[in-house]
């Protein structure tokens, strides 16, 4: 009876070694992750408010690629000039959409035109391609383009002031606070949130958050928030945008790091 049981362990481990030596053959796990070439737009490429963004994208892969997403967020970290219109509820352009890929695949050619609202702010923008492989590896890439105009100089009688934005942990409340001035009239105001060179694990998640406050008029006020932090955010670097839109159609924006958990 002993030497059946010890027969049987040394078929597992024979079993177990030749699995492993198995996996070995056809490669191991897959931890490499996509390589992402952006042909088009090239950086600072400036395009027209109305127009439209031409993609050319080269992803490729070791294995197999699964599926790939375009996101799109202002980069107004600074004194941006907006367009003056007689328009209302001019915002800062924001753009997110996931596509997926043929299975099998180990390269694909992203060619898009993505069209550019006509009600939307002016100034630079972050155009990001995020691109994940079939074992869950993800590449991210990104350029900066301008829509419109960029005036560095020109603030036009906005300010933001006093931003404090606390340390957080994921899963618990993101307390935001700003001082809050616009010469000529407070139309809108928006928040962007997007994260830097972060690795998610498991089912953790490139936190992003795009929202607008239209409650705000006057000249002054003051911004105070408490935004909840997915419990599955990745922890690492995060940035916060908060951009004023004036009545005239003009923008102006500051930015700020802070660290999830």
């Amino acid at each position: 009876m002993k030497n059946y049981k010890i027969v049987t362990l040394i078929a597992l481990v024979s079993i177990f070694f030749t699995a492993c030596s198995s996996d070995d053959d056809n490669g191991g796990l897959d931890n490499q992750a996509p390589v992402i070439t952006i042909n088009e737009p090239t950086a600072e490429e400036a395009f027209s408010v109305g127009g439209e963004v031409h993609l050319d994208i080269d992803v490729e892969d070791d294995r197999a690629l699964a599926s790939y997403k375009i996101d799109i967020h202002n980069n107004f970290d600074g004194h941006d000039h907006g367009r003056p219109s007689s328009t209302t509820n001019v915002e800062p352009w924001s753009l997110s959409q996931t596509f997926e890929i043929e299975a099998g695949n180990t390269s694909f050619n992203i060619h898009d035109h993505l069209e550019i609202p006509e009600n939307i702010a002016e100034g630079e923008y972050h155009l990001g391609i995020f691109v994940v492989d079939a074992a869950g590896n993800q590449s991210e890439a990104f350029v900066e383009i301008i829509v419109g105009e960029a005036h560095g100089d020109e603030d036009h009688g906005m300010s933001i002031e006093n931003i404090s934005v606390n340390k957080v942990t994921a899963g618990e409340v993101l307390e935001v606070h700003a001082d809050l001035q616009a010469e000529h009239g407070i139309q809108t105001v928006s928040m962007e949130i997007h994260g830097h060179d972060l690795t998610p694990t498991g089912d953790q998640i490139a936190w992003e958050l795009d929202q607008n406050y239209e409650t705000f008029s006057g000249s002054t006020a003051e911004l105070d928030d408490a935004i909840l932090v997915p419990a599955n955010a990745a922890p690492g670097d995060y940035h916060m945008t908060i951009v004023i839109i004036d009545e005239d159609g003009n923008s102006y924006a500051q930015g700020v790091h802070f660290e999830v958990m």
